[in-house]
């Protein structure tokens, strides 16, 4: 539509409602009205898809509400200028609801449709945190495989002193496994109490936004399953290398 200093790009709704549809008329919502510096009884110049342009009188400055639309014109008017403007979801009244459908249409319940919306939503997160956290653990267990096995590989003279003091190859294991585990059950510790604050944070910012109370929820499973994996992954690691080195040093 035409305004001081050039044109604008914006979406005209065509309603057949009574209370919107007057010819040559217009009702914005409030924010489209300051945005665009007009005031009722004002005239605007929009300029439709066919390049035609039509003088309107703002009727009326409304508060905002998404299910009227912020810039509403008759319908005629739309489809007199753009016949293939349509729309894709019609809101209607339970009890207007249609008794037949024409081909390419289908009737949902509104509380209905919104669920399954969520429910789809809701599975594509699940997919994706599934994802980042198959990832995020999988980098991890090579991280500490690998430093696992380089810590044990470079004790191979503690374990040789041990050896001449008398210490058994079963002795020289079970240190190993002792020693990672400690590590390991440090390790989960200081991750838990790192990912805490921030999930206690987000939790509170969603109770102030949406006004609902949000707590903090974690997967016992999945948090003992990395946990659990994570132990089994580095003790295997440490054994290994440790019976090796220990092995090679006796032969």
């Amino acid at each position: 539509m035409g305004r001081p200093g050039g044109w604008t790009v914006i979406d005209v709704l065509g309603s057949r409602d009574a209370r919107w549809n007057g010819p040559g008329q217009a009702v914005l919502g409030e924010r489209t009205a300051k945005a665009l510096g007009l005031k009722a009884g004002q005239e605007a110049t929009v300029r439709f898809a066919d390049g035609e342009s039509v003088g309107l009188r703002v009727a009326r400055v409304l508060p905002d509400d998404p299910a009227r639309g912020d810039f509403v014109v008759a319908r005629d008017l739309v489809r007199l200028h753009d016949p293939a403007a349509l729309t894709d979801d019609v809101f209607v009244p339970g009890a207007d609801r249609p008794a037949e459908l024409v081909p390419g249409t289908a009737l949902h319940d509104a509380l209905q449709y919104a669920l399954d919306d969520y429910d789809t939503d809701a599975e594509l997160t699940e997919g994706l945190a599934a994802v980042l956290i198959v990832i995020a653990v999988g980098y991890s267990a090579i991280a500490i495989a690998n430093g696992m096995a380089v810590a044990a590989h470079g004790r191979r003279r503690d374990f040789a002193v041990m050896r001449s003091a008398g210490g058994t190859v079963r002795q020289l294991l079970l240190l190993s496994v002792g020693e990672t585990s400690s590590i390991v059950a440090v390790g989960a510790l200081l991750g838990v109490l790192v990912a805490l604050p921030p999930l206690v944070a987000m939790a509170s910012g969603l109770s102030q936004v949406t006004s609902v109370d949000v707590g903090l929820h974690l997967s016992a499973g999945t948090v003992a399953g990395a946990i659990l994996g994570s132990l089994l992954l580095a003790v295997t690691a440490g054994v290994a290398v440790t019976w090796r080195t220990v092995r090679r040093d006796a032969s």
